[in-house]
């Protein structure tokens, strides 16, 4: 049964951003994990080393600092390659270019 009669189409529509949004989309929803998951590697990893050489807290806390660092600098990357830095100047700034250009360095204008 076709259902154009009601004006709603019967697919879903497409644009060219649609790609990008699903690729943005499916990158930073493992964000989340991949913070978790330097978190738990880091205080598991600080926990072993705390039993093996017997230093109680010493090594946990280490180690789950710098999971939390490895944890911040993924999200980071994954952010930043999920929104990459465009090179025109943000809306509303103009930018004057002061250099001179080709009609102005021409000798012929005496």
């Amino acid at each position: 049964m076709d259902d154009t009669d009601r004006g709603t189409p019967m697919g879903t529509r497409f644009t060219k951003h649609t790609g990008e949004t699903l690729r943005a989309a499916g990158a930073l929803s493992t964000v989340g994990l991949a913070f978790v998951f330097a978190l738990v590697i880091g205080f598991w990893f600080g926990t072993v080393l705390d039993g093996w050489l017997g230093t109680r807290p010493a090594f946990t806390i280490v180690f789950f600092f710098l999971g939390l660092a490895a944890g911040i600098l993924n999200v980071y990357r994954i952010v930043s390659q999920a929104y990459p830095r465009s090179s025109a100047p943000p809306p509303g700034t103009a930018q004057r270019d002061d250099r001179p250009d080709d009609r102005d360095l021409q000798d012929g204008d005496d």
